[in-house]
């Protein structure tokens, strides 16, 4: 893989400049991004006075789907990105203005600073970056109140992402949140193209 493609590929981790914001455009229009983020909203069943914490919004598309359904409750975002966070705010101002929505810029050791318990978290494609840190699950479980849900959803990327591959990922996911208290594990598959989308679902 040249230096290019790397710089390219790393805007989605952690989008900034011209190139972040090329970034964000893709995530907020390519097709198979929307499929997967809503999919991943509706196995979370929630409810208009839900507490929800998204870990990596991205440019706030998912923010926008779950804003409609939480419409009494409280939704904070966390994003490493100042570009995120203000596509975010571009996107979802009024809720942001209303107090329904807060925007966090900080990276995962802000998640200390959050004001929880919540009632569902949610990460899509955002998680994998950090390698699925023990010490974020840790936090993550902290935050998430007894009897609430999370999660956890993948789309391998890469020149030759695999469905093998994505379920190698899943295994340890699950391992990792068994290990560090969640109970209620479960996997689902969405089918996709170039390689299926897959969502760990937890619980405290």
């Amino acid at each position: 893989m040249n230096a290019l493609m790397k710089y390219l590929i790393s805007q989605f981790s952690h989008p900034r400049g011209l190139a972040g914001r090329l970034a964000g455009w893709i995530m907020a229009t390519r097709a198979s991004n929307i499929e997967r983020n809503e999919w991943t909203v509706g196995l979370l069943d929630l409810e208009r006075t839900d507490r929800v914490l998204e870990i990596g919004p991205g440019p706030g598309v998912t923010l926008r789907r779950i804003l409609e359904v939480v419409t009494e409750g409280e939704v904070t975002a966390l994003d490493h990105s100042a570009l995120m966070i203000a596509q975010c705010k571009a996107r979802n101002g009024d809720a942001v203005d209303s107090g329904r929505l807060k925007l966090v810029e900080g990276d995962y050791r802000s998640m200390a600073a959050l004001d929880g318990p919540f009632d569902k978290i949610i990460a899509v494609n955002s998680l994998q970056f950090s390698g699925i840190d023990d010490a974020v699950l840790r936090e993550l479980h902290r935050l998430l109140g007894d009897g609430g849900i999370m999660a956890v959803t993948f789309q391998p990327r890469g020149a030759n992402p695999t469905n093998e591959a994505a379920m190698a990922f899943a295994r340890k996911v699950e391992e990792k949140l068994a290990h560090i208290g969640f109970t209620g594990i479960e996997r689902r598959v969405l089918e996709l193209a170039p390689v299926n989308a897959v969502c760990i679902l937890a619980r405290t």
